[in-house]
């Protein structure tokens, strides 16, 4: 037992509000991850610190915080070199590590989050991925599957932005046929083949980044009339703010496309589908760790990134004016092979960059966890601890909120924000009403906290534009976006695009 192999399964937009009994979402199928989750050590307070994708993983690679954002652009940048990450470090110690992913960002061009894997494999196709490209007429049909009629874009737009990206994503989807061709399958089939490979190369560290189930939420559609069949509308309706410039989730209103109850029900059920499409591929891959007789020296850590709005307030998706739980609570599940450390819940603050030095610490790694921010969370379990941290930070962009046992505060941290929001979780847990206004003496305290951790007064004056002024944008893409939208903005040009809808 000395040196456990160690597996992470980290899945994106899952929300934490799903697993286990009596949480809000329940009634979504996830056998196998209930059943996980029985056997663990329960973290019910974990939250995202920088909320996205690419700051939560450079977190856990490297237990490093990424608020405040020290390396720029709100944190979407690679690892920064003199950060070592836990991959190396367990490298160094004999362990054989593997990535396997189909989350897009880890493996752009000028990102580095291969460092210290042995052994990686991309699953081409999830999120924009620029893997697939053809004419308008290959997914013509395909498109009403999402929208119905095809809606051309605004004759004053600049670009086609989400709108090329997500006919990118059309190009990378048109040729599914059967289950095993969703990406989330092939990550879990990618990772049981790891298993097959190193079983008998024990200590080994895997972690397994399955991007379902993000939008789009487009399941094997049996997955989605499991939870309605009654939908007359398109096969997988998407809100209309999909096809915003920056594709999937950014809002630009509060309340956008949340339309009918009917509606608001079957989009729902497109993401429920996709939450139990991707639990009976975890399903079959804990299986397989089972079958390999792996169960009894490994520790299986169970862990998400954030979650979602779902119209809990007042629309869809991932935005900083909504950094309530829905957004930005974490799953975190530790099951350890020993039955004393087993269905325990642990509820200390913790946030995702102390998912390093738990990994470390359960490997009985002790090099370099002192340079480390982040605490390992199995003091938390053994006794050792009691508490990590009297209250979490969360910054999404230019926003950040701090929350403890009573408060929830938010604002801008680089930008004057015209709508602060202070929520008192004893009178109101689900964080409706804004109290703001009604106690300036906890906002001043609260705000002060910011402040120092700043380093500067809010709003700070510091740039995030890392790379000049186009950083991020088309021509320029931040982290080797698809180039698709600067592709389908020159064809808008043409007589004949031909890649274009028509």
């Amino acid at each position: 037992m000395e040196h456990l192999n160690i597996v992470v399964i980290c899945l994106d937009t899952f929300r934490a509000d799903i697993v286990g009994p009596n949480k809000r979402f329940s009634d979504i199928a996830t056998p196998a991850l209930d059943a996980l989750a029985a056997e663990s050590a329960r973290f019910n307070r974990c939250f995202t610190e920088p909320g996205q994708t690419v700051q939560v993983r450079n977190g856990c690679f490297t237990g490093m915080r990424g608020f405040p954002y020290t390396h720029g652009y709100y944190g979407w940048h690679e690892i920064p070199d003199e950060y070592p990450t836990i991959a190396e470090i367990l490298l160094d110690h004999g362990y054989a590590t593997g990535l396997i992913a189909d989350t897009p960002h880890l493996f752009k061009p000028n990102m580095n989050h291969l460092r210290g894997f042995m052994s990686w494999d991309h699953i081409r196709g999830a999120g924009g991925d620029g893997w697939r490209t053809g004419s308008w007429d290959l997914i013509s049909e395909l498109y009403k599957d999402y929208f119905g009629a095809y809606e051309s874009a605004e004759p004053d737009a600049s670009h086609l932005g989400g709108r090329g990206h997500f006919l990118q994503h059309l190009h990378n989807v048109r040729g599914r046929k059967v289950e095993a061709d969703w990406f989330g399958a092939k990550v879990f089939a990618s990772a049981s083949r790891w298993l097959r490979d190193n079983s008998a190369n024990a200590p080994f560290f895997l972690w397994i980044d399955c991007f379902e189930p993000h939008e789009v939420f487009d399941p094997p559609l049996n997955y989605v009339h499991r939870y309605n069949d009654s939908w007359q509308g398109p096969k997988y309706q998407q809100p209309r703010h999909i096809l915003h410039r920056s594709f999937f989730s950014d809002m630009r209103g509060a309340d956008l496309d949340v339309k009918t109850r009917d509606y608001i029900d079957y989009y729902t059920a497109c993401y429920k589908g996709e939450i139990t499409f991707t639990d009976t591929h975890v399903g079959v891959f804990l299986d397989q760790l089972d079958a390999l007789g792996l169960k009894d020296n490994t520790a299986i850590i169970f862990f998400t990134d954030h979650g979602t709005e779902l119209a809990d307030h007042k629309g869809w998706g991932k935005r900083n004016t909504e950094l309530h739980p829905f957004n930005t609570q974490q799953n975190l599940t530790i099951r350890h092979p020993n039955e004393q450390w087993q269905d325990r819940d642990i509820e200390a603050w913790v946030q995702n960059y102390d998912l390093g030095p738990t990994i470390l610490d359960l490997a009985g790694v002790e090099d370099g966890v002192e340079g480390m921010n982040g605490q390992s969370v199995w003091s938390l379990v053994i006794g050792e601890s009691e508490a990590l941290r009297p209250y979490i930070t969360t910054a999404w962009g230019g926003r950040v909120s701090i929350r403890d046992e009573q408060w929830v505060y938010a604002t801008g941290w680089d930008f004057e924000d015209s709508n602060p929001e202070l929520y008192n979780l004893a009178s109101d847990p689900e964080e409706v009403e804004n109290v703001h206004d009604q106690h300036p003496e906890v906002v001043s305290d609260y705000r002060s906290r910011i402040e120092t951790l700043l380093g500067t007064p809010i709003p700070q004056p510091y740039s995030q534009d890392r790379f000049g002024p186009i950083v991020g944008s088309l021509s320029k893409p931040l982290y080797a976006e698809s180039y698709a939208p600067v592709f389908y903005k020159a064809r808008r040009e043409w007589d004949e695009p031909r890649a274009l809808p028509k």
